[in-house]
């Protein structure tokens, strides 16, 4: 895909990774919407700085929690842009409980981590999709985690849902091909305020355990998403990006 001109809306794209991503998409010429559920100082202060690249930069509210509220957030870009091109599903939550205390994690903690780790992901795509292909089709990515690859994350509620989100991008790179590509983005450990629930032990173990002995950045992290928004022959794959953890 040529990048240049396109449109894209990133979830949770005003902090973090999301962020990383936003200005690597503007610095290749992409107009991107930036969705925020609740940190609406960051979102803007981000689009402000996609702005400084030529391009348009939109804050967006929407908790992609609630398909509803999904829907109505694709119905603006439509009518602000008329179309989109690119979708990073990258907003996500988690509860930090360890494996072993089993009633640390109550039903609603499991309901509210797949609403918005997976199941968004599912009805934000199924909203855009009619828009991409109305503009010759386009790609979608998810951000998975290394956690739903393998037992050890904040929570074992947070890995199974990042495990569904894995799957999820797999079948809905069957159902929406050829016109749309669908992939996800693995990454690691992020020293981000994501990582604000982990001891600094427990980083420094993470890190001791990956092959690379270091933690991935986010601007390394971020440029596997521009990767993937390129290649036109990638579909239905999951790219770790965590220094080695996983082999």
């Amino acid at each position: 895909m040529e990048l240049k001109g396109k449109v894209a809306l990133i979830t949770g794209g005003g902090t973090g990774l999301g962020r990383s991503i936003a200005l690597q998409l503007a610095q290749e010429g992409v107009h991107v919407i930036i969705n925020y559920s609740r940190s609406q100082a960051e979102a803007e202060a981000t689009a402000k700085e996609v702005q400084a690249f030529g391009v348009k930069g939109v804050p967006i509210k929407a908790d992609v929690s609630i398909p509803s509220d999904g829907e109505g957030m694709i119905k603006t870009v439509e009518t602000e842009f008329g179309r989109l091109d690119i979708l990073i599903n990258n907003a996500g939550t988690t509860k930090y409980v360890s494996f072993s205390d089993l009633d640390g994690l109550q039903e609603e903690d499991f309901i509210l981590l797949f609403k918005t780790n997976s199941m968004s992901n599912f009805f934000l795509s199924r909203a855009a999709a009619p828009l991409m292909n109305r503009g010759g089709g386009g790609c979608i990515i998810n951000t998975v985690s290394i956690a739903g690859i393998r037992p050890a994350g904040s929570s074992i509620a947070y890995c199974v849902s990042k495990a569904a989100q894995i799957h999820l991008t797999k079948c809905l790179a069957v159902a929406l091909a050829p016109t749309i590509r669908v992939n996800g983005v693995a990454p690691g450990l992020l020293l981000t305020r994501w990582a604000s629930g982990f001891s600094e032990d427990r980083i420094k173990a993470m890190e001791n355990n990956a092959l690379l002995k270091k933690t991935p950045s986010v601007e390394e992290t971020a440029s596997t998403y521009i990767y993937l928004a390129r290649n036109d022959s990638i579909t239905g794959q999951i790219i770790v990006v965590d220094a080695g953890t996983t082999v």
